[in-house]
């Protein structure tokens, strides 16, 4: 290659790499990487032991804890646009790799919700931690929902996005989704993504069997639940606005956030909102300021 096309390549190359990093999912993801790299306090990365797992979770900060729960067939890093300035407010964070995802082992026992919940509670034993404000993503909120209802004394506010109650909460298409399963790229994607490795398959199975099942939380179930929450949905998301409106007016404490266009990865693709929501919604003194 001439050095004059090396040249032109290379500016081509700077001209994407800037375009990108102004894209919100990218710039998000790139300043989350540098972050890490340079900037972030020393990541403490541990496992508990389960009666048939290990649990991994990854600690961040000082300062009051918040726990960050993420979705299905996804990781704890899937908040890369929340941890930096989470940490830099002031909050110690936690994040948990649900069971068969990221470090965490599937294990043998039956994935429920209240499974899950238990596993956070055990990382939150481990790591000496009584009270915690929590932010669950999909099945990360439902998750969150268990455990202000099954451990009440350990959640504080509650920020739950684009969870359900129960599976009448899934549009129809999202419910009908819940019987095909992933194959050839997409297989390989959720492969990468979930760090599942051989057993992806098997966890996707698992999952989708419980998206059609669970969570079974009851109208009285909710009205138990006496942690302040924040309910998000998107008004294109794979759960019906009116169960998320249900669901906000049965929690005695409950208010709804409706995105507008906004779909299923609302902490990624509308980080800036979500940000500023969970932001106002736990009081924090200043909002998050992006650079």
């Amino acid at each position: 290659m001439s050095p004059r096309w090396a040249i032109a390549w290379s500016a081509l190359a700077l001209l994407l790499a800037g375009y990108l990093a102004t894209m919100p999912v990218t710039g998000n993801l790139l300043r989350y990487i540098l972050w890490s790299s340079t900037f972030a306090p020393t990541a403490v990365d541990g496992h508990i032991e389960t009666r048939d797992a290990q649990i991994h979770y990854r600690s961040y900060g000082t300062g009051p804890p918040i726990l960050l729960l993420h979705g299905g067939l996804s990781n704890c890093l899937s908040w890369f646009s929340q941890i930096p300035w989470l940490v830099e407010a002031g909050r110690r964070v936690i994040l948990v790799d649900t069971r068969g995802h990221g470090g965490s082992w599937l294990g043998r026992s039956e994935l429920s919700y209240r499974l899950f919940a238990a596993d956070a509670v055990q990382v939150l034993d481990h790591l000496g931690i009584r009270r915690a404000d929590v932010a669950g993503w999909s099945d990360g909120g439902n998750t969150a929902l268990l455990l202000a209802r099954y451990w009440p004394q350990r959640v504080g506010r509650i920020v739950t996005i684009s969870a359900n109650y129960d599976p009448s909460g899934l549009t129809p298409q999202a419910l009908a989704g819940t019987r095909s399963y992933s194959s050839g790229l997409a297989l390989w994607l959720h492969r990468l993504w979930t760090g599942a490795g051989e057993h992806t398959a098997e966890l996707e199975r698992r999952l989708k069997h419980l998206w059609r099942t669970a969570p079974e939380l009851t109208a009285g179930d909710l009205r138990a639940v006496q942690a302040p929450t924040l309910v998000i949905v998107g008004s294109r998301d794979v759960i019906r606005i009116e169960h998320a409106r249900e669901m906000s007016e049965l929690l005695p404490h409950g208010e709804l956030l409706v995105v507008e266009g906004g779909g299923h990865s609302l902490p990624v693709t509308c980080a800036d909102l979500i940000d500023r929501s969970i932001a106002n919604f736990l009081g924090f003194s200043a909002l998050p300021i992006k650079p």
